[in-house]
């Protein structure tokens, strides 16, 4: 059971919603990323928005990083500027990095409940399912809102074998739609694994009901359905099964064949657009307006950040022009960090 078990897990992992999987490609390593900016150190500068772009992947990435240590520097206490630097540190690949930015932050901030979540889920992709299992029960116990928080949750629990723990954290209760899809497919599994077909067939259709696309429950379905004698439900599903991992496989060439330097692009550009959020919810809308400038200069086509220049203008967002600020630009609090 186990062993069956085990090999579910892997295979519905490998179908999770396209909105969960990791990066499609992941560029070679390209810098070292140093340990997080200290808090009170003196803010590392930032290309002028004017700056030709180096679009390789050590260009971007060497200013990714000097993006995140800025947005620590200026706003050390606030959440929003750690998860950006972990992220910016993880997709690097550097885990560790992105791991000592939440704990220097941890040591601020004992009860932020988005650290505990987010040394949780690195400690899942390393595979530390026990340690996982405590970091993210401590994270729910802070802020059971947190996205996906029962699902991960619960897969660590199925993974160290403590189904009855895990259907506990996954089981919905009346008006709790909270991780959705996704905790329902594990609460499928866990059905499994108790060896109640029926409940864990109706998880994986409530799963299919909320993401049509959900390849790795329409398995789910296939299997359950087959185990509770539904056997012309269990051939439906695993033909459609069969056909979105075939349309997953070919969007996954596709991918594989695009220009990794647009990604990177656009990703760099997303977390300009992030960092200026942080920055105008700080008060400073000229560190705000710099930092969606220069992320403009990246991808001229970024929608979010048109919106934010045209916004912060006062003006249309087809007539927000990157680079070109207008007379009348915001001037920066008295006292604010630039």
């Amino acid at each position: 059971m186990l062993v069956l078990l085990s090999s579910l897990l892997a295979l519905g992992a490998l179908f999770v919603m396209p909105s969960l999987r990791a990066p499609r490609t992941r560029p070679p390593k390209a810098i070292a990323s140093p340990l997080p900016e200290t808090p009170g150190q003196r803010p590392p500068p930032l290309p002028l928005p004017s700056t030709p772009v180096d679009g390789s992947y050590a260009g971007l990435a060497a200013e990714g990083e000097r993006l995140g240590r800025r947005v620590i520097a200026l706003f050390p206490d606030a959440p929003q500027a750690t998860a950006l630097q972990a992220g910016i540190l993880a997709e690097a690949g550097d885990l560790s990095a992105a791991t000592a930015a939440w704990n220097a932050h941890l040591d601020r901030h004992p009860d932020s409940a988005e650290g505990w979540y987010r040394l949780g889920l690195y400690a899942t992709k390393e595979g530390r399912d026990t340690e996982a299992a405590d970091l993210l029960e401590r994270a729910r116990s802070l802020d059971s809102s947190l996205p996906d928080i029962q699902g991960h949750l619960g897969r660590c629990l199925l993974k160290l074998d403590r189904v009855d723990d895990a259907v506990a954290v996954l089981e919905p209760v009346v008006g709790d739609d909270r991780g959705g899809a996704v905790r329902l497919f594990h609460l499928g599994h866990a059905y499994l694994a108790l060896g109640r077909h029926d409940d864990a067939a109706g998880a994986f259709r409530a799963a299919i009901d909320l993401t049509p696309g959900y390849t790795g429950a329409w398995y789910g379905l296939a299997t359950a359905a087959g185990r509770a004698g539904q056997d012309e439900e269990a051939a439906r599903a695993q033909q459609e099964f069969r056909r979105l991992k075939s349309r997953d496989a070919a969007t996954a060439a596709t991918n594989l064949a695009r220009d990794e330097s647009v990604r990177l692009r656009q990703l760099t550009a997303s977390w300009y657009a992030r960092a200026g959020r942080i920055a105008a919810l700080s008060g400073n809308r000229r560190e705000a307006e710099g930092m969606w400038l220069r992320g403009s200069a990246i991808a001229p086509d970024h929608a979010e950040l048109r919106a934010l220049l045209a916004e912060l203008h006062g003006r249309g967002a087809s007539d927000a022009v990157p680079g070109r600020p207008p007379s009348d630009t915001p001037k920066s609090p008295a006292g604010s960090p630039h």
